[in-house]
This record gives structure tokens, C-alpha cells and sequence, in this order.
């Protein structure tokens, strides 16, 4: 099996699970600081932008079965990185599937797109479907919405056997603090550290996301890989929304000391869909998945993240 983006934040987690499924994994990444990721796997040094690069490994490895999570993934950076989003997610699905279809094409291809790419919607089409037309607003929705297209394509002109996702917020332990909740998490960790009551800088509380645990998203595309109908787009969620006050509520539920928000204006997101959220019917009936972890759990598991790395950089 061939993981690209495999040191990213779901990268790890799904190599984690192929290794428990005693899986032989090839695992690629771009930058060779990060390498280091993935205890007990050497990841292939190959930038997706590189055809060639990509194309010469992939046919050494001939792999039957690749999840392509390779991408550039903050929506607020995209405005500023605009052709790199691009680049990476659209150019490098391109690449993949085209070497893929050079030299090995009786392999079956994950490509992992993004909830992100329906943009707003109305109230009367929620939960989104994934029959729902693509609005995307900020370059990177718009880049994994044209990889989706270009995924789609290679499937209807030329047989590839692709699934794709369009997956919705995850999170977990080893993510980013560019990202919401552990944003909130690692600032909420740093007051329980501090041993007193502390402030805490947040954006717009109103905005409803669908949160999930990257531990069952990474089972999901498992599933779909094996279980996922080829030329078809999954969904992958919780089927719900939530706010991200109420996240800030839950996380500052485990720290010992009081938390006080403070609002941020810059802190505020460009084109931000006040509801979004998922319809996951379509994957639980094809691939049985079912969600393992509760949200209290996830953010636990988060907050504990932090206290912990926290207590490390202290040290």
C-alpha cells in the first residue's frame, strides 16, 4: 500500500492503523525534516508537483492499493498561497492518477477531498449530500473541488478504479493548533500549566462545524478503499454540527482553573459558511463504518495532547 502526505496530521493516523493491520506500507512525503513523523517507516522522499518523481516510484512499487492524502490544507493560508494550494491539490491529484494510470492501473486509489469544497449552502440542504453542487469559496476548497473533478474524470474516461472523499472537519491528538480545536485546546492546556485562571483568544463562536475523530476518519478510508464503489464520492463525518463555542465550552470543562474568552477580529475566518455539515448515509450503508469515538472523547484526547507536549517544551 502507498500513503502519500504520510507524515501530515491523518497520514500519521492512517499509517498507524495499516501497520496494526499488518499491512507492508510505502509511506511519501515532501519535506525530508519531516520525515522523522512515522516511528518505524522511512517515507519515500517525492513532492507530488514532481511527475516524474512520481511517476518512476510508482512504478518501482506498483502498489494495489494508495491513499493519496497529500495537500496543502489550511483555508486561511490558501488566500495568501493561492497557486501552491493549486499546485499541490489539483497539479499533484493530477500527477498521482496519471502515474497511476502509466503504471500501475489495476490499483485502487483513495483520493481524500474536502467537505469545504459545497461552500454555503441553505438551511433546507442540510445535512449536504453528495449530489449537492460545489460553491467553493477560498482556493483551497476550489483546489480539492477540481481535484474531485479531475478524480471523477480519470474514472469515467479511462477505468481508473478511484473513490473519492469529501471529508469534514477532523481532529484528534497530533493536530496542528492552526486548526480549531486544537487551537483551543493548546491555549486551554497552557492555563491548566499555568496554575491559575487565564484568557483565551478566540474567533467567531457562532460558526457550526462537523467534527470528527481523525482516529475514525482514517478507519473510514480504510473501509472505502476496500468497500467504496469506484467512480462514487463519500462523505465522511459525523452527521452533525456543532458550534465552536460549544467545543471551547467542553475542552475548558477539563481545565482545573477558570478560562475567559477574549474575541479576536482578526481571528475571524474570509468566507466562512456559518453551518456545515455532512450527510454520511451513503458511507455507513456501503462500508458498515461506524463512528468508535464520542466528541467528549476526542477533545480529551486532544487537551491531553497538549498538556503533555506542553510539558515537554518546558522541560
Amino acid at each position: 500500500m502507498l500513503v502519500t502526505g504520510a507524515t501530515g496530521f491523518a497520514g500519521r493516523h492512517l499509517v498507524d492503523v495499516l501497520q496494526m493491520q499488518r499491512h507492508s506500507v510505502m509511506a511519501t512525503c515532501r519535506a525530508r525534516e519531516k520525515a522523522g513523523n512515522l516511528p518505524g517507516l522511512t517515507p519515500e522522499l517525492c513532492d507530488v508537483r514532481d511527475f516524474a518523481a512520481l511517476r518512476k516510484l510508482i512504478e518501482h512499487a506498483r502498489p494495489d492499493r494508495i491513499f493519496h492524502l497529500a495537500a496543502v490544507t489550511s483555508v486561511p493560508q490558501s488566500f495568501d498561497q493561492a497557486r501552491a494550494s493549486y499546485d499541490v491539490n489539483f497539479w499533484g491529484t493530477f500527477n498521482l492518477l496519471q502515474a497511476v494510470r502509466e503504471a500501475a492501473p489495476e490499483s485502487r486509489v483513495l483520493v481524500v477531498g474536502s467537505g469545504q469544497s459545497y461552500g454555503k449552502v441553505s438551511r433546507g440542504e442540510l445535512p449536504i449530500r453528495e449530489a449537492q453542487a460545489f460553491a467553493p469559496e477560498s482556493p483551497y476548497a476550489a483546489s480539492k473541488a477540481a481535484a474531485d473533478a479531475v478524480a471523477c474524470q480519470f474514472f469515467r474516461s479511462f477505468g481508473l478504479k478511484v473513490v473519492r472523499t469529501r471529508s469534514f472537519n477532523h481532529t484528534g491528538p497530533g493536530q496542528s493548533a492552526e486548526f480549531v480545536c486544537s487551537d483551543f485546546a493548546r491555549q486551554v492546556a497552557a492555563i491548566a500549566l499555568s496554575g491559575r485562571a487565564g484568557r483565551i483568544e478566540v474567533g467567531d463562536l457562532s460558526r457550526e462545524r462537523d467534527f470528527s475523530d481523525v482516529r475514525d476518519v482514517v478507519r473510514a478510508y480504510c473501509l472505502l478503499l476496500e468497500k467504496g464503489k469506484p467512480g462514487e464520492a463519500y462523505n465522511v463525518g459525523s452527521g452533525r454540527s456543532t458550534p465552536a463555542a460549544e467545543i471551547l465550552r467542553r475542552l475548558s470543562s477539563f481545565c482545573p482553573y477558570p478560562v475567559k474568552q477574549v474575541v479576536r477580529r482578526q481571528r475571524f475566518r474570509k468566507a466562512d459558511p456559518q453551518r456545515l455539515y455532512g450527510d454520511v448515509r451513503k458511507l455507513r450503508r456501503d462500508t458498515k463504518w461506524v463512528a468508535e469515538y464520542s466528541l467528549r472523547q476526542t477533545l480529551r484526547d486532544l487537551y491531553e495532547f497538549w498538556l503533555e507536549k506542553l510539558k515537554a517544551s518546558q522541560t
